[in-house]
C-alpha cells in the first residue's frame, strides 16, 4: 500500500534533489552559460509570481553579486497589463514551477512580441506550455510535486538560480573557473547541513507546539536576502496555517505595521550573519513587552534564548536564503497539522478553472 505524500516527504527529499542538481549544473545550465557568453547581458528582467517569485527575490542578492548584473523582478500580470520592456533590459527570465502559470506565459508573449530580447524559462516541468515560449528552458531539477504547498520546489528554485548566478558570472567574466568552483563548493557545503535543519526544526516545533498552534496571527520579518524568506514564510502560513500572517522587510515592519503588535500577535524574526542582526535583536526585545510570542529563526549557534531556532551553520547572508524556508516549510506543516487541518483535502478546488489562473 503507497504512503500519502505529505509535505514532509519533499522536505525529506530537498538534501538528495539538491545535490543532483548541483551534480547535473553543467549540463542542464549550458545553453544558458551560451546564451551569457553571447549576448553579455547585464540588465534582467525576472517574471515570476508565487513562491517563484518568493524564491527569486531570496537569491536575487547572490545573483546580483556574483554575475555583476542589475536584477528586477516583476509580476507577471502586473507586468501584462501595466508596464512594458524597458530600454535597459537585455535578458528576461521567466520562473514557474509548473509551467502552467497563465500570467506568466502572457508577459513571455509580450517580451516577444514588444522587441527582440533574450529570454529564458526556469521551471520543473520541461513538457508544459510555457516552454514554447523561450529562446532557453532550464530544468529547475526538482520534478513535479504532486502536494499543492512548494516545499522541495522552492528550494530547488533558489539553488538553481545560484548556480545560473555563477555560471552566468563566469561567462561575463566576473569570476574565474577556480572562482565559481569555490562558490559552488559552499553551496554543496551547504546543503549537507540540511538533515540536521530538520531534525532541529523538529524539535524545535514540538518544544514549543502547545504555543505555535494557538497563535491566531503571525508576522516575519527579515532583511536583505532573508526578505524572500519572511515573503515564503507569509505563502506558506497562509497556504497551510491559514490564519493571517504577513512577511516583511525588517525596516519597513518598523514604519507602521509593528502599531497592529498585541498579546496574541506572533512575530518570527529571521537573523543572519549580518550587522542587522543587532537592530533585529532590539526590535524583538522592544516587542517583547507587547507579546511573549517573538521567535527568532537565526543561521548562528548562539541561542539566546528558547525560542531561537538556531541553525548552526557557516553561511554568510547572501547565501542563507537557501536554509532558512526550510524551517519555516516545516513549521506551517506541524503547525496546521496541530491545528486539525487536513491538508490533504483540497478547498477551492474550482479556483483555477473559474479565474484561469493555470493553463
Amino acid at each position: 500500500m503507497r504512503v500519502q505524500e505529505t509535505m514532509m516527504t519533499y522536505i525529506h527529499e530537498e538534501p538528495q534533489v539538491c545535490h543532483d542538481i548541483i551534480a547535473q549544473a553543467a549540463d542542464r545550465l549550458a545553453a544558458f552559460t551560451e546564451l551569457m557568453r553571447e549576448k553579455q547581458p547585464k540588465n534582467w528582467l525576472v517574471l515570476a509570481t508565487g513562491s517563484s517569485a518568493n524564491a527569486m527575490l531570496s537569491a536575487k542578492y547572490y545573483m546580483e553579486k556574483t554575475a555583476g548584473v542589475s536584477i528586477e523582478i516583476q509580476e507577471p500580470f502586473n507586468f501584462v497589463h501595466y508596464e512594458k520592456v524597458k530600454p535597459s533590459i537585455d535578458f528576461v527570465l521567466a520562473v514557474s514551477q509548473s509551467g502552467h502559470s497563465y500570467s506568466t506565459i502572457e508577459a513571455v508573449k509580450k517580451v516577444h512580441a514588444e522587441g527582440k530580447v533574450a529570454t529564458a524559462v526556469l521551471t520543473s516541468n520541461l513538457d508544459s506550455p510555457i516552454t514554447a515560449h523561450a529562446d532557453s528552458v532550464i530544468d529547475i531539477g526538482c520534478g513535479v510535486e504532486k502536494v499543492g504547498f512548494v516545499t522541495k520546489g522552492f528550494t530547488a528554485t533558489v539553488l538553481t538560480s545560484m548556480l545560473m548566478a555563477i555560471a552566468a558570472g563566469t561567462a561575463l567574466g566576473e569570476l574565474t573557473t577556480d572562482a565559481g568552483a569555490a562558490e559552488t563548493a559552499k553551496l554543496t557545503r551547504l546543503i549537507e547541513q540540511i538533515p540536521a535543519i530538520i531534525e532541529k526544526t523538529e524539535s524545535f516545533y514540538t518544544a514549543h507546539a502547545a504555543e505555535l498552534t494557538t497563535i491566531p496571527r503571525f508576522a516575519l520579518i527579515g532583511y536583505g536576502p532573508t526578505v524572500g524568506t519572511a515573503k515564503e514564510g507569509e505563502t506558506k502560513f497562509t497556504e497551510t496555517v491559514r490564519v493571517p500572517t504577513q512577511g516583511f522587510e525588517l525596516e519597513a515592519f518598523m514604519h507602521g505595521p509593528y502599531l497592529e503588535v498585541n498579546s496574541s500577535y506572533g512575530l518570527i524574526f529571521i537573523k543572519t550573519n549580518s550587522p542587522l542582526a543587532i537592530r533585529t535583536e532590539m526590535l524583538k526585545d522592544y516587542l517583547g513587552a507587547y507579546t511573549t510570542h517573538c521567535f527568532s529563526l537565526s543561521t548562528g549557534a548562539d541561542a539566546v534564548d528558547v525560542k531561537t531556532l538556531s541553525l548552526d551553520v557557516d553561511a554568510d547572508e547572501w547565501l542563507s536564503p537557501l536554509l532558512l524556508a526550510i524551517p519555516l516549510q516545516i513549521l506551517s506543516y506541524r503547525i496546521a497539522s496541530g491545528r486539525g487541518i487536513d491538508l490533504s483535502v483540497r478547498i477551492f478546488d474550482d479556483f483555477d478553472k473559474v479565474l484561469k489562473s493555470k493553463v
